[in-house]
């Protein structure tokens, strides 16, 4: 009768540590985990027990809102930016003058010079448009009627029209120094020493007013399609007075 006694008490004891361990392991260390992630409790749970719960839609639409942008640069894509023809954009290119002119050279200074731009820039101007990454109705409308063939004709077709610079003056320290002190790298380290890189957006030749207004968006977050926010950090760290002193040399630098 007493080993059937010990027996029971075994079982007992037995059944009391695996009900423990599976409070502590499933329902107490996952609580912890919540509270650490900032997720549900059940959610947790799941996550021990190796389930996991599909995001919710608005969680997934979240996360691509927040990608800057969809264009990402390898060989395919920088083949891609240069595929096409120029002479396929002629006409095409002919609903840009009224804000770009008629060879790319905008008539106002609230639109920006194309003519000259790289065929990269281009592509991934328009892209952005497109996928709404860059935010400007009239733009966005623009460059939701364009398929990829029409966005790297035009691409093309800006590229190959000439632009005349003036010789600049000498550039103010942030174009060519920085701010070290407030870990601000020279724009000419991403732009060129003139403002003309491969790879970076050209700053040379580009209006006055156009480059103002965009580091001020940069600065505010309005514009948001730069990877890794270098330009929305960058832009935040200067002051107004010094956004529209490197604005204004880059600009002073246009053709009439």
């Amino acid at each position: 009768m007493s080993s059937e006694r010990l027996g029971l008490t075994a079982w007992l004891v037995a059944g009391g540590v695996a009900v423990a361990a599976v409070l502590i392991g499933f329902v107490w260390l996952p609580s912890l985990q919540a509270s650490a992630l900032g997720i549900g409790v059940w959610d947790a749970i799941c996550r021990a027990t190796g389930i996991t719960r599909p995001a919710a839609p608005g969680s997934i639409a979240s996360s691509s809102a927040a990608v800057p942008t969809t264009v990402v640069w390898n060989r395919e894509t920088l083949h891609a930016a240069a595929s096409g023809e120029a002479q396929r954009a002629k006409a095409l290119a002919l609903g840009c003058a009224s804000c770009h002119g008629a060879e790319g050279i905008s008539p106002s200074e609230a639109f920006p010079n194309l003519a000259g731009l790289s065929e990269e820039v281009m592509y991934k101007a328009l892209k952005d448009y497109r996928d709404r990454k860059r935010q400007n109705p009239t733009m966005q409308g623009i460059a939701e009627a364009l398929d990829d063939q029409k966005i790297v004709d035009l691409a093309a077709y800006y590229a190959s029209l000439p632009l005349k610079v003036r010789s600049p003056a000498d550039p103010p320290s942030l174009v060519v120094v920085g701010s070290p002190i407030r870990s601000i790298a020279p724009c000419a380290a991403c732009h060129g020493p003139l403002g003309r890189k491969d790879g970076a957006p050209s700053l040379e030749g580009q209006k006055r007013a156009y480059l103002k207004a965009q580091l001020d968006a940069f600065a505010s977050g309005t514009r948001h399609n730069d990877i890794n926010q270098q330009m929305r950090q960058i832009a935040r760290a200067l002051s107004p007075a010094e956004r529209d002193s490197v604005a204004e040399w880059y600009g002073n630098q246009h053709s009439e």
